[in-house]
């Protein structure tokens, strides 16, 4: 026991260096060239080799997985960045190509209008918007101010008409829109040449204007449109003003009640135009300057 104590950890590192070797031993042998003591090392053996075997698979499927997962993890966080990069150029080229189509428009401005030609115009953009409680667009500002244009001054775009200046404040101008309750207009039915003025309903929740002075007798229906009129020579003529929507013909009284949608969309503008001189103001201002000299 002395013996043994003195030398135990000598024995079990012999042991432990040896097994390995008697282990290799048996397993490279042929199976017709086996001895009984080889036989016994293989059965002790299989259990486990199958074992550290298992073990080692586990291992390296979980390191596998790991690695991946981490690699994983850059790839997604930099197609991430990818998309978001591709997604913002895309809403980019998006706004360039819609601001294109609109300043098309806008540059083909006169044929726009049938040719209605226009001696002075202003271009402008949007810069705000007033809205209701129900998020309906009441007023604009636009960026051109007391120097290029004045009260009472038609604004139009590609569309049609949008109202008219109502005030200048220094560099910007407020616009009263063709829905607004104080806005007339002067229009007549392309269809049949019907006559009345185009009136805003004021109303906070829609877009909605009514032809006032619209004789009962004057046959129109909906989907007719209705143009400026250019009577009094604040508007010029041949403006797309908006669209019939219902007709409703009391049986009392001369007039009958007509609900137009405008021509214009205001949530949507961009850009318009200010019409600072129409043709026929431009002939009374050179008539008169003539007169003058």
């Amino acid at each position: 026991m002395s013996f043994l104590q003195r030398y135990k950890n000598t024995i079990v590192c012999i042991l432990a260096l040896s097994l390995p070797f008697f282990f290799l031993k048996a397993n490279l042998k042929d199976a017709s060239q086996l001895n009984a003591v080889d036989r016994v090392i293989l059965t002790l053996s299989t259990p486990i080799q199958w074992a550290a075997t298992a073990a080692a698979e586990v291992v390296g499927e979980v390191w596998s997985d790991y690695i991946y997962l981490v690699n994983t993890k850059d790839d997604n966080e930099r197609l991430r960045f990818e998309i978001s990069r591709l997604r913002a150029e895309n809403n980019l080229y998006l706004e360039t190509v819609q601001e294109v189509r609109r300043l098309r428009k806008m540059l083909g401005f006169a044929e726009t209008f049938g040719g209605n030609l226009v001696a002075a115009r202003v271009a402008a953009r949007v810069v705000g918007r007033g809205t209701s409680e129900q998020f309906r667009v009441v007023r604009l500002r636009i960026d051109v101010g007391e120097e290029m244009v004045g009260k009472g001054m038609p604004v139009v775009t590609f569309d049609g008409l949008v109202g008219q200046i109502t005030r200048t404040v220094g560099d910007y101008a407020d616009v009263l829109l063709t829905v607004d309750r104080k806005s007339m207009v002067p229009v007549v039915v392309q269809r049949n040449g019907a006559q009345g003025i185009l009136r805003g309903t004021g109303e906070l929740d829609r877009y909605t204007c009514e032809v006032e002075y619209l004789m009962r007798s004057d046959e129109v229906r909906e989907g007719d449109q209705l143009f400026t009129s250019g009577t009094g020579g604040k508007f010029p003529p041949k403006l797309l003003a908006g669209r019939i929507v219902s007709v409703q013909r009391e049986n009392l009284g001369l007039f009958q009640k007509v609900v137009v949608e405008p021509a214009v969309t205001f949530s949507r503008l961009r850009e318009v135009f200010v019409i600072a001189e129409t043709e026929e103001t431009r002939r009374d201002r050179l008539t008169r300057k003539s007169s003058l000299e």
